[in-house]
């Protein structure tokens, strides 16, 4: 509703107040890249574009570098909607470098501009490998941004980004630490000046959570505090909403809810075949379902660590077309339904990324975008884990496949697969009726 009220407000707006226009543009695409709202995003990229035309052509060069500021923001928030297919992303990156370039070109002392330019060409590693060229362009803007304006929140928020990349663990320190003094910063302000907080508050607070959960024993209690502030300033924030579940304690599914269970196995792996030596190794799969879910059945060479991960990795339909390419080490299998359970134990459960998504949601992490209701369960063997997920989640057709992974909840490390690297073949589901001593058990579980 807000998006169209600003929509409404901009096209009644006298053409002369270009200011103003640009002031509201702002407004409609910093409260929809919070709330991921592409429409929302959608309407103030076009309006921004017509607003810089407009700048350009009364020589407005002020506006005009804002204006396609503006576009670029809208842009790289969209791409991490998670609701936009491949060639969507790569239109939408193409548009945001032309802008970000411009509005770099008309103030060469713009850092925003110049890290945003940066930025939009990094996340093409969503849509496969960055040439070198692309790379060198990237590495050189956000370099020149930070000599520019290293304080500036933009540029300190990517430049941070930057130094807590790690692909082998967790975080170093520099850039919790960079994150640390963004927030400390964006804090002092807001409590010294009425405004209210934007998206780079809400992305500065959001990493310096997200940095400091990649470890094996994060301090979850210190982060739970930190997503209630964040989610008390901006309840509408989609980000904060999806952390606060990702840091909240679940418990275990009962065992009684599974005892009942029929199952199938669908397959095996050989042991040491991983990434990670250290990292959990899978073994077998197998599959069962009740009258709600199909339960997976992921067994692994070893104990489960305090802290581990599994992904089932789904084809609903047997046809590639449109999927995503799954990240596994030479793998060819494509996926349009991906389950996470990236989990950390705590006293009688867990906290953890947990849910199901599609593959446009996948590319851009949010991996909860359709269902969060997953059930676990750990073996009694301490080497087994149970995943139930709600079959309408997965929509799975006639020629569904799965590929089974596993690792710590940091990083993948080995697939369970078919010959080849193809997925296994799922068998045709059909929802069962629960039998009278299994209903009667799933009552007392849920008692």
């Amino acid at each position: 509703m807000k998006a169209i009220l600003l929509t409404l407000l901009l096209a009644a707006a006298p053409e002369n107040d270009l200011a103003r226009q640009v002031g509201l543009a702002r407004e409609l695409i910093e409260d929809a890249a919070i709330r991921y709202d592409d429409e929302g995003l959608r309407l103030g990229r076009e309006r921004a574009a017509l607003l810089a035309a407009d700048a350009e052509a009364s020589g407005t060069a002020p506006l005009a570098r804002d204006a396609h500021y503006l576009v670029a923001l809208a842009v790289w928030a969209q791409l991490y909607t998670g609701n936009n297919d491949p060639a969507t992303l790569r239109r939408l990156a193409v548009e945001g470098i032309r802008h970000a370039d411009h509005a770099a070109a008309l103030d060469v002392r713009f850092a925003d501009a110049l890290v945003l330019s940066a930025a939009i060409r990094a996340s093409a590693f969503m849509l496969g490998p960055i040439p070198p060229e692309v790379r060198a362009a990237m590495r050189e803007r956000l370099r020149s941004a930070v000599k520019l304006d290293a304080l500036a929140p933009p540029v300190a928020f990517f430049d941070a980004l930057a130094r807590s990349i790690n692909p082998v663990g967790p975080a170093p320190p520099a850039g919790i630490q960079a994150y640390r003094d963004l927030v400390q910063r964006l804090d002092a302000r807001h409590a010294h000046e009425s405004v209210r907080p934007g998206p780079w508050d809400v992305e500065a607070h959001a990493w310096y959570a997200i940095v400091r959960l990649a470890t094996e024993r994060p301090e979850v209690a210190a982060i739970r505090a930190d997503m209630a502030r964040l989610l008390a300033m901006r309840p509408d924030a989609a980000l904060a909403q999806e952390l606060a579940a990702r840091v909240e304690h679940r418990s275990w599914v009962a065992a009684s809810a599974v005892g009942g269970l029929a199952w199938l196995a669908l397959g095996d792996d050989p042991a040491g075949d991983g990434a990670q030596p250290a990292a959990p190794d899978v073994r077998s799969l197998a599959l069962a379902h009740d009258a709600r879910r199909l339960w997976f059945r992921l067994t692994f060479e070893r104990d489960l660590p305090p802290a581990f991960g599994v992904n089932l990795v789904i084809d609903r339909d047997g046809d590639s077309a449109g999927d995503v390419p799954w990240w596994g080490r030479g793998s060819s299998f494509h996926f349009d339904r991906l389950v996470t359970a990236w989990v950390t134990r705590e006293e009688d459960g867990y906290f953890g990324t947990v849910g199901v998504t599609d593959g446009e949601g996948a590319m851009a992490s949010r991996y909860a975008k359709l269902a969060s209701d997953v059930l676990l369960r750990p073996g009694e063997d301490a080497r087994s884990l149970l995943v139930g997920v709600p079959a309408a989640a997965l929509d799975l057709g006639a020629e569904a496949k799965v590929v089974a992974a596993g690792g710590t909840n940091l990083l993948w490390s080995d697939d369970l697969t078919a010959d080849g690297g193809e997925g296994i073949a799922l068998p045709p589901q059909r929802a069962a009726s629960p039998t009278p001593a299994r209903r009667a058990s799933a009552m007392k579980a849920a008692s």
